[in-house]
């Protein structure tokens, strides 16, 4: 592996972790948010959970 696929998947993990902690506190207090809050919280919980996949297969890709 080169220092050009290094860097990219030290990126690509960064913005994972900066992605999970966005929606972690959100993630944690789902149960006390109205329904109509839950699922809003939840569809963006899901975009960003697809988001999260796409980073990790990326990075997973590049390290092989």
């Amino acid at each position: 592996m080169d220092e050009i696929d290094k860097e990219l998947i030290a990126l690509l993990c960064s913005k994972a972790g900066m992605l999970m902690e966005d929606y972690c506190a959100g993630a944690l207090t789902l149960g006390s948010a109205s329904v109509d809050e839950q699922k809003v919280a939840l569809e963006q919980l899901s975009k960003a959970t697809e988001k999260l996949k796409l980073l990790v297969a990326t990075a997973r890709s590049l390290s092989q």
